[in-house]
C-alpha cells in the first residue's frame, strides 16, 4: 500500500506499506491509585489519549532505470531518520484521513535478495486522526455563525482574523482576547500558537486570555466583537485514530 509521510511519497524509494497491517486501538490516559484499606483502586482521568506504539513493515523493491538497491535503502533509511517529530501521514487503506506519525526507534532492514529488501520501522502515532476534506481547506466564518461538528472527537482549528485593532473571539461561550493587531493573526488552537498572517512571526503578545478555543461535539458557534476583522476556519474534524 503507497504512504505519504511528510509531504514525501514512499513509492520514491521503491517502499510500499505491507498490507497485512495491524492497528491497536487508542488508550485513554488514566492513572490508577491505591489507597491503603481501600478496595481497587481510584482512577484519575488526565482528559487525553495516549499516542499509539506501532511497528510498520515496508517492502523497498528496486525501481525501474536503478542498478543498486543498496543506495535506495540509504536514501529511504536517511529520509527515515529525519521524522522524529510528528509529521503528516496518509495511506491508501484510510484515503479520507490523515494521522500524524514520528519514527520512534530505530528502523531495520533485511535483505532477501538483490532486488528487495524489508524495512520494519517502529511509528509513535498521534492518537487523533483527521478529515482529509478538513484538515488544510479554509472556509469563510461569518460571526455568530453555527455549525456541526462533523468528527467524533474535540476539534482544535486553525482560525485566521484579518484586521486591524481589538478583538474579542467568543467561541461557545469561552472568550479569547487579542489586542494591538495589525493586519491579522492565525489562532492555530492545536499548538496554542498566534503568529502573524505570513505564519513566520509570532504574535503571542497580542494574547490576553487563555485557553485557546476548541470545537466541541455536536454544535459550535463562532462570533467575534469588532466587525472591522474578517474570518476563516480550517475546522480539523478529527476521530480517534
Amino acid at each position: 500500500m503507497s504512504v505519504v509521510w511528510s509531504g514525501k511519497d514512499l513509492n520514491d524509494f521503491g517502499m510500499r506499506l505491507h498490507a497485512d497491517l495491524k492497528f491497536d486501538g487508542v488508550e485513554r490516559d488514566v492513572d490508577e491509585i491505591e489507597i491503603p484499606g481501600r478496595n481497587g483502586v481510584v482512577v484519575r482521568d488526565n482528559h487525553r489519549f495516549k499516542p499509539v506504539d506501532q511497528n510498520f513493515e515496508f517492502t523497498i523493491s528496486l525501481l525501474k532505470g536503478k542498478s543498486n538497491l543498496e543506495n535506495q535503502i540509504k536514501e529511504a533509511q536517511s529520509f527515515i531518520s529525519g521524522l522524529y517529530g510528528f509529521k503528516d501521514f496518509s495511506w491508501t487503506g484510510e484515503p479520507n484521513y490523515i494521522f500524524k506519525a514520528k519514527v520512534n526507534g530505530k528502523s531495520s532492514t533485511s535483505r532477501s535478495n538483490p532486488f528487495r529488501a524489508t524495512v520494519a520501522v517502529p511509528v509513535k502515532l498521534f492518537p487523533m486522526k483527521y478529515l482529509k476534506s478538513s484538515y488544510d481547506n479554509a472556509s469563510a466564518l461569518k460571526s455568530g455563525e453555527s455549525f456541526q461538528n462533523k468528527g467524533t472527537q474535540v476539534a482544535y482549528p486553525i482560525i485566521t482574523l484579518t484586521g486591524t485593532g481589538d478583538v474579542t473571539l467568543t467561541v461557545n461561550d469561552k472568550k479569547f482576547v487579542l489586542k494591538n493587531i495589525t493586519d491579522g493573526v492565525v489562532i492555530d488552537c492545536e499548538n496554542q500558537v498566534v503568529t502573524d498572517l505570513s505564519k513566520k512571526h509570532s504574535q503571542m503578545d497580542k494574547v490576553y486570555s487563555y485557553p485557546f478555543p476548541n470545537l466541541k461535539t455536536g454544535s459550535n458557534t463562532i462570533s467575534w466583537d469588532n466587525t472591522v476583522f474578517t474570518g476563516t476556519i480550517i475546522e480539523r474534524w478529527c476521530e480517534l485514530a
